[in-house]
């Protein structure tokens, strides 16, 4: 393991994710690796609702997701500007992005359960570290840990070739293809992924 590698995975062990943070600034990738190992090589969640989720849905639901468009303070940031991914593998679900814009900055990880049934899609996180301010050096994390899991669910609504996730008053995804796009309560364009990988 690379020496940035080894200083990650001991702060982390300390529990200092601003530690971990610092310890690789210019490795997102393997600084997410590092904070969610535990979770990845947690057992697998029970999966008796996904197991009776026909597989044609579980096809469009799991998979790995790079982002590639974040909308926020009403511009359109794209790589390299920011960068993230969104994960849906064998019962857990995961999260990270990051973005460094004129007017604010902002970095997200976190990790959870989710489920999927014929009807629903189903998922809450675990744990959660979120770093908000104006600069990256005025930002400040806050840390959430949750248990049991607070799950929530979305409708799944099939529309032709799209399928859509949908819950009242809450953010709404629309998967099309390789492509899905969130949607804030107020109906407009908050983030979109692109998948790499199933």
């Amino acid at each position: 393991m690379h020496a940035w590698g080894i200083a990650i995975a001991r702060a982390w062990t300390r529990g200092s994710a601003r530690a971990a943070l610092n310890a690789a600034p210019a490795a997102p990738v393997v600084l997410f690796i590092a904070l969610f190992a535990p979770a990845l090589a947690r057992p697998a969640v029970a999966q008796n609702g996904s197991s009776q989720a026909p597989a044609d849905i579980r096809a469009i639901l799991e998979g790995t997701w790079h982002l590639v468009e974040w909308h926020v303070d009403g511009t359109v940031m794209r790589p390299p500007e920011m960068t993230g991914r969104w994960m849906v593998h064998d019962g857990v679900v995961m999260a990270i992005r990051h973005r460094d814009g004129p007017k604010s900055f902002e970095s997200t990880a976190a990790w959870g359960e989710y489920r999927i049934t014929a009807t629903e899609w189903i998922y809450g996180y675990e744990r959660s570290e979120d770093s908000t301010g104006p600069t990256a050096a005025e930002s400040k994390m806050r840390v959430r840990i949750t248990k049991p899991v607070p799950m929530l669910e979305w409708t799944i609504r099939r529309e032709g070739g799209k399928l859509f996730l949908e819950r009242p008053k809450s953010i709404r995804w629309e998967f099309d293809g390789p492509w899905f796009t969130l949607y804030g309560a107020d109906g407009k364009v908050l983030r979109k992924y692109q998948k790499v990988s199933n």
